[in-house]
């Protein structure tokens, strides 16, 4: 019985989780935003019922009306002065901005009411009744079950049936078709955001009598809901319902039957992560939407400058400042370094991890241990740590191979929960709240105690600080960096030129660990006894909203945002204001959130702007002084590299019966073509013939259903798109996607790097200069790109862009190169010249082309021969004129009678003699 006792609390817990759960449901179905700070308005609901309640007296309901109308009232705000001036931000920085209200909100909250636990009066009966004979439960758990099934109920009923609901879930899935019909989405938005927060704040009414009122705890419950609304996929009520109930068992029974220290609350996490990972893709679809994402430096260093600041800075520490100045550098510095690692995992690699400062305390617990009971020397317990982290970071990263985007916010924030519950705050592993006594740090001899020489310590933190910024911005002119973007920009588009996204999301997942560790062992050896517990899940969310505020893909942006983080310079230099270090997590919040709405590019980006204005118009104010001409080179190629055609391996593609279905959905149906070396192959058909699904199947982007795709005598049927990259396959996209981030320089390069994975590492040190290989720059000069190499796409027109996606598929120099919509949006003089230049990779390069193409005339004149697909299936293959003069393509493709085709036949003539002239 005792099993079915604890089943039955366990379902009045889960359904307090399911009211906090629905209440994000309703606001990323009516908004498109995943609301984290969700757990925040748990917490304004708590405090509200605390305050009018306990502080002013009042009756329990009236408690209860005015903790759930807090929570409208603030969620609603958020909405109108926040989240609806950032309709054109990404997915990435619409989390943060929740990240943001969660850091303002419970900051208020700290400094309000402070840290202390509250108690508050129960609104329910609080004794014990027998629903199973043997079973005693709380009436109140009971009640709390009942309420969330007529929740439940309640909104299943609205969302369904009632015209509200019904635009919510047109707003949902098509916001413009949904304003059209005359939907106004700012409203509905708002009241979602509304309801929402006011069930997460009447949760939190109920939640606070049976586990008291406390900031962080409450705030905390945002892990659980998101755990339940990624089970019900954010859209069903009834499903949310029943997972909540699944969890609130889970953890009802765990914590009764399993003792090891934070288990309980952790499998139900670690179930949700392996559901991710089970249910995600290794690669994004086609339909995936791309992001605009945040500003990335060049990663130039000017060694005077740097030198000069880092001698200044030590001469600081050393020579002119207090102890508490000095322990505030350190401080920030140590921070800074922590932040280095966000810029690195989402700035360079565009991956949102919830986790560094967790895996920052994994590793000051694991140089502890080192040095404590093994007693090994500082330096190498610190490699150790950083090795250790570095394999933990891998672990953190598989969720990363699956999910992108705010699924793995949702991974890492689990992941860092989990190993703070059983690992960091583990008392058998950590020491308790009295931590892990630590020896004196020495390194090669010299003394660096933080107490006795603090100066000392201070120059150590430096000398970290200098060396992982340096690493970073060598990493941002390296192949790896290059990569790095690449994949952050376009994961689709990287795989398909031979780049292995797995390995450069492991890569980056590792590197920022292994910085983070760093960061970790710096902070905590400031002091004579190693806290582990004090590396908490919060901070982790901190360092990514700061790293924001400064500028999270540049260097200067992380130094400078560590400079909000309590307990460094910001809080030394307001030290004359009394209880700042509290004042700092809401000043830090309020800024974020002007950041984001005003300035997304960040604080350093702006004032390096500012700098640059500054300096024009000082050159412009100061009398011009006569310059002697400096004659312009004609752009060339760097020392080293040249410019030859190099001829390709000669290797033939054969596509025999393929099909590709999805669902029960056949796509493409008994698919078969051949693209000879030398040969330009056309493939035409009507909307929906499957023809880019084809390409997809080819290259790897899509599991066929059936079929053989051979290239020369392998057979490469369900290849990775990398491994057929580099088997010699390469192709363009429908959509253009080049890499945003990167000049069009850049982006031959990430095609023709001479790759190794030693570059990993080297490139921290020697990134070395771009060099493109022969190849690369003979397709800069055949698509005539070498004036607007150091340029970056969106500075390019849309014919231009369309020739450089050409150009960066030729540089790696594939035997087959397939062409999908190449001249969508050129007009009639560009979808020539591209004509001509297609027919010169195949004839003077010896390249198979397979051509995708609505432009008919295009295809007629530079194909040898022509493929027609319609409803996925081939409908006839032949020459140019064979296929423009049969009846059934006729009919069925162009739409036009056989005695009505020969009024363009001249016009077809025209183009194919312009071609081939």
């Amino acid at each position: 019985m005792d099993v079915i006792r604890f089943v039955l609390i366990g379902l009045g817990a889960g359904a307090l989780y399911a009211l906090v759960a629905q209440g994000m449901v309703l606001v990323y179905r009516g908004s498109g935003v995943l609301n984290f700070a969700q757990g925040a308005f748990v917490m304004v609901g708590a405090y509200a019922y605390y305050d009018v309640t306990v502080r002013r007296g009042l009756p329990l309901v009236v408690g209860l009306v005015a903790a759930a109308l807090a929570g409208v009232v603030v969620g609603v705000l958020v909405h109108l002065v926040i989240l609806r001036n950032m309709k054109t931000s990404s997915a990435l920085l619409r989390v943060v901005a929740t990240l943001a209200v969660l850091m303002v909100l419970q900051a208020a909250a700290v400094l309000v009411f402070g840290v202390d636990v509250l108690s508050v009066p129960s609104l329910l009966p609080t004794g014990t009744i027998e629903i199973v004979a043997g079973a005693p439960v709380g009436a109140d758990r009971v009640i709390l079950f009942a309420i969330g099934a007529v929740s439940t109920a309640a909104l299943w009923a609205v969302y369904r049936y009632t015209g509200f609901g019904r635009a919510t879930s047109a707003v949902a899935e098509n916001e413009r078709a949904a304003a059209s019909l005359g939907h106004s989405p700012d409203r509905i938005a708002a009241i979602n955001w509304g309801v929402g927060s006011g069930l997460a704040a009447l949760a939190g009414a109920f939640i606070a009598p049976i586990t008291f009122v406390q900031p962080t705890q409450l705030a905390l419950l945002v892990v659980p809901a998101l755990a339940i609304g990624l089970v019900a996929n954010f859209r069903s009520f009834p499903l949310v319902f029943a997972a909540a109930l699944g969890l609130g068992v889970i953890e009802s029974l765990m914590a009764r039957y399993v003792t090891a220290p934070g288990l309980s609350q952790s499998v139900p996490f670690v179930i949700v992560i392996v559901m991710l990972v089970v249910r995600g893709r290794g690669l994004p679809l086609r339909s995936h939407v791309l992001d605009r994402l945040p500003q990335v430096g060049l990663g130039r260093i000017r060694p005077v400058p740097v030198a000069v600041t880092f001698v200044l800075l030590v001469v600081v520490l050393t020579q002119f400042l207090s102890m508490s100045w000095t322990d505030a550098f350190t401080v920030t510095m140590g921070f800074a370094v922590l932040c280095l690692s966000v810029v690195l995992i989402v700035g360079y690699a565009g991956q949102l991890s919830l986790a560094q400062y967790v895996l920052a305390g994994i590793a000051a617990l694991v140089a502890a241990r080192l040095v404590a009971s093994l007693r090994w020397g500082f330096l190498p317990a610190l490699a150790g740590a950083v090795v250790v982290t570095t394999l933990v970071g891998l672990v953190v990263a598989v969720p990363a191979l699956r999910t992108r985007g705010i699924n793995l916010a949702i991974a890492t924030l689990g992941l860092a929960v989990v190993l703070f519950n059983v690992v960091l705050n583990n008392f058998e592993y950590s020491g308790g709240t009295s931590g892990i006594r630590v020896p004196a740090v020495t390194l090669l001899g010299l003394d660096l105690n933080a107490i006795r020489h603090p100066e000392r310590y201070a120059v150590f933190a430096a000398v970290v600080l200098f060396a992982v910024a340096i690493a970073l911005l060598n990493l941002r002119r390296g192949a790896a960096g290059r990569r790095l973007l690449a994949v952050r920009s376009n994961e689709r588009a990287a795989a398909a030129l031979g780049i292995s996204v797995y390995g450069v999301k492991l890569f980056a997942f590792a590197a920022a660990a292994a910085i983070a560790a760093l960061a970790g062992i710096v902070l905590a050896f400031r002091s004579s006894a190693v806290i582990s517990a004090q590396f908490a899940t919060f901070p982790s969310i901190t360092a990514v909203a700061v790293t924001v505020v400064g500028g999270v893909g540049l260097v200067g942006g992380g130094i400078m945002g560590a400079t909000l983080l309590p307990g460094g310079l910001g809080s030394e230099l307001l030290s004359e204001i009394e209880g700042i270090d509290a004042w700092l997590p809401l000043i830090s919040g309020l800024i974020l959130l002007w950041i984001l709405v005003r300035e997304p590019s960040g604080l350093w980006a702006v004032n390096v702007h500012a700098a640059h204005r500054v300096g024009a118009l000082m050159r412009r104010a100061l009398p011009a002084r006569p310059r002697k001409p400096v004659p312009v080179p004609a752009p060339e190629s760097p020392a080293g590299e040249t410019a030859a055609v190099e001829r390709v391996p000669a290797l033939t593609l054969r596509v025999d019966g393929l099909r590709v279905t999805f669902g029960g959905v056949v796509a493409v149906a008994d698919a078969g073509f051949e693209v000879r070396p030398g040969e330009v192959h056309g493939l035409i058909g009507p909307n929906g013939a499957g023809k880019t699904t084809v390409i997809d199947a080819v290259t790897g982007f899509v599991a066929p259903a059936g079929g053989r795709v051979r290239l020369g005598d392998t057979d490469v049927t369900g290849w990775s798109p990398r491994r057929l990259a580099s088997a010699g396959l390469g192709r363009s996209f429908q959509s253009v996607e080049l890499f945003d981030d990167l000049s069009l320089r850049e982006n031959l390069a990430v095609a023709c790097d001479r790759w190794s994975p030693w570059r990993y590492l080297v490139d921290f040190v020697l990134p070395g200069r771009v060099r493109l290989t022969g190849p690369a720059l003979a397709a800069a000069r055949e698509f005539e790109l070498q004036a607007e190499m150091e340029q970056k796409p969106a500075e390019l027109s849309m014919g231009r862009r369309r020739l450089a996606a050409i150009a960066r598929a030729v540089a790696a120099s594939p035997s087959v190169l397939l062409l999908d919509e190449p001249a969508a949006g050129l007009s009639d003089a560009e979808a020539r010249h591209l004509a001509r230049l297609v027919r010169k990779l195949a004839a003077e390069w010896g390249m198979g082309v397979l051509l995708v193409e609505h432009n008919i005339d295009m295809v007629l004149a530079a194909c040898d021969r022509v493929t027609v697909l319609a409803a996925g299936a081939v409908l006839v293959s032949g020459t140019p004129d064979e296929v423009r003069d049969d009846p059934m393509v006729l009919e069925a493709y162009l739409g036009t009678r056989p005695a009505d085709a020969d009024h363009s036949a001249d016009a077809d003539d025209v183009m194919v003699r312009e071609v081939v002239s």
